[in-house]
């Protein structure tokens, strides 16, 4: 049974996040009667109860009418009154010169669409009611099982659903529109594609380039000049024996 419980509430706290934009610390409205309530069943604190409920950080307000309101019941409700003003910060609520009901303090507060995304932690079945009919209207309250988060409501999830159906049909819209658009741009013929034309490479720039000199070729002597420089060896002649021997008569 709590493990049912337990999925429920997630799921309607989930509902209410991606819905309507509820974040994390939760912000929750607490009335006197709620307050009441937990004292007399011995709940322990309201922060503790109700952010082990809603999965998260909670923070806690109190409106002034309703602290007028528990006031103005006198003793038997001091001690509630004492719990309220310990429990939650003060919400200014902007009805200082004539305070409302707890009831029409807390609905002027939450607005048409609850834009501040306020949980309402209330015993009041009208209330719970109203809440129930407005887009993003939240409460919780407590019973014999404890607290309980309200489910939400068939009037919210048809709004859902209808800004969901909204939405996809813009989605659709758009759709066709795109496909209209490519469908007109098919029926233009295929675009003439850019021949890409690579670039030769090309020798090197002439006017940058050093001609090479040319180096004179060494001169070769020729050979009659090679020979007439040559000094002519004297051929030396040889004597015969009889020529020695006249000249030696002779001396």
């Amino acid at each position: 049974m709590r493990r049912l419980k337990h999925k429920h509430t997630r799921r309607a706290v989930q509902f209410y996040e991606i819905n309507y934009g509820f974040r994390k610390p939760f912000k929750v409205i607490l009335d006197g009667n709620f307050v009441h309530a937990l004292r007399e069943t011995h709940m322990g604190d309201p922060a503790e109860i109700l952010a082990k409920l809603l999965g998260g950080p909670v923070k806690l307000y109190v409106t002034r009418c309703s602290l007028l309101e528990l006031q103005g019941l006198g003793s038997d409700f001091s001690a509630t009154y004492g719990a309220a003003k310990r429990a939650g910060m003060h919400l200014s609520c902007g009805h200082d010169d004539a305070a409302l009901t707890t009831t029409d303090c807390i609905l002027d507060n939450v607005g048409k669409d609850n834009p501040q995304h306020y949980f309402v932690a209330t015993q009041d079945k009208a209330l719970r009611v109203a809440l129930g009919n407005l887009p993003g209207g939240a409460s919780v309250f407590v019973n014999v099982n404890g607290v309980q988060l309200e489910q939400p409501s068939e009037t919210q999830k048809r709004a859902v659903k209808e800004v969901d159906d909204s939405n996809m049909r813009v989605q659709k819209h758009e759709l066709s529109q795109q496909a209209l658009a490519e469908l007109a741009e098919l029926q233009k013929g295929p675009r003439e594609k850019s021949i890409f034309k690579r670039k030769k490479s090309s020798g090197p720039n002439p006017l940058s380039v050093k001609k090479k000199k040319k180096r004179p070729a060494p001169v070769q002597p020729s050979t009659q000049q090679g020979d007439a420089e040559k000094p002519k060896r004297k051929r030396v002649r040889k004597r015969s024996k009889a020529e020695s021997g006249q000249n030696g008569e002779q001396g």
